[in-house]
């Protein structure tokens, strides 16, 4: 009897310490605030679009999704943060093609897998890229800024936000789609560039459709051409690139992921909120406003592929366009 006793209190004892550990298993996620890591400095696309899902996954998670800037590196520091953070749910990254597709094939080392130290979660936002000149460029249509590339070779400038970055691809994408040479002015951001267009410093630049959107609207800017197969809704009187140089589609992105290891339940809850928030109007809406379009991806299964997909479309058209590798 003694030995009954002391087994049916074992077993007592075992299941009170094993209550609380249960209990904290189950607790529905997500129980406490989200941080959402922008890996970009304040005011840009990336912000603007980090800070509008936060607010509204803010609603439909129940708990706050609070925006932390981490900028540096183009991208980098951030990012990596995330990388190393626990993967509980509540640490997510903005990720964009520049951190996730374009450098990783443009830089000799890479701090991270851009794939698979994270969990991909899903596509949030889709946008084309824009060629763009002076309201009073001589350049009416891109066959014009073709023909003047053509009759002075290594003569037209264009400008960049560096080496690395997705603008600069595209541009020397489009110059080897048409068979012609550029000269290729960096910047440290939209705004000297655009400053320096406006001056007639350089002749033309692409750069992502909402950093140009508001000239493009006020006619300080006229807006040659898309990146994408067809014309975005938001500017649907500009024509396609590919009408020009036939072959040359290109989309950029924003999504959102995680820490690598996440619980795919997790994983789903983040999934299934985002698609509800990018099937939202006024979500649409405002988006829409700043040249943005919603998008959420099937699955972070569909998510991972795509991501795979985007990294080897993009290091393709480097490699085509000679795009030389950075340090």
């Amino acid at each position: 009897m003694e030995i009954y006793r002391r087994y049916v209190l074992t077993l007592l004892g075992s299941s009170m310490l094993a209550g609380p550990l249960a209990a904290t298993a189950q607790e529905p996620f997500p129980g406490k605030p989200i941080r959402l890591v922008v890996p970009f400095t304040t005011g840009g696309t990336m912000d603007m679009t980090g800070r509008l899902l936060a607010e509204r996954l803010t609603a439909r998670l129940g708990q706050q999704v609070i925006v932390d800037n981490r900028a540096g590196a183009t991208g980098l520091i951030g990012s990596q943060i995330v990388s190393r953070a626990p993967a509980d749910g509540y640490t997510l990254l903005l990720m964009s093609a520049t951190v996730h597709s374009v450098a990783p094939n443009l830089m000799k080392s890479y701090p991270f897998d851009p794939i698979n130290d994270f969990t991909p979660i899903s596509q949030t936002v889709a946008f084309p890229f824009v060629m763009v000149v002076a309201a009073d460029s001589p350049f009416q249509k891109v066959e014009d800024l073709v023909a003047a590339a053509k009759k002075n070779p290594g003569q037209l400038a264009y400008g960049s936000f560096g080496l690395g970055s997705a603008p600069y691809v595209v541009s020397e994408s489009f110059a080897k789609a048409a068979d012609i040479k550029l000269l290729h002015v960096p910047y440290k951001g939209a705004a000297p560039a655009i400053a320096d267009l406006l001056g007639g410093q350089i002749s033309f630049m692409i750069d992502s459709l909402p950093s140009p959107l508001a000239m493009i609207r006020s006619g300080r800017l006229r807006a040659l051409a898309v990146s994408t197969a067809n014309p975005s809704d938001v500017i649907p009187s500009v024509p396609t690139l590919s009408r020009s140089v036939p072959g040359l589609e290109l989309t950029t992105w924003i999504g959102v992921g995680a820490p690598p290891g996440m619980p795919a339940g997790i994983a789903s809850r983040l999934h299934e909120a985002i698609a509800q928030v990018t099937a939202e109007p006024e979500y649409m809406k405002k988006l829409r406003e700043t040249g943005l379009e919603a998008r959420s991806s099937d699955s972070p299964g569909q998510f991972r592929t795509w991501l795979t997909e985007q990294k080897g479309y993009w290091g393709s058209l480097i490699r085509k366009a000679n795009v030389a590798q950075v340090d």
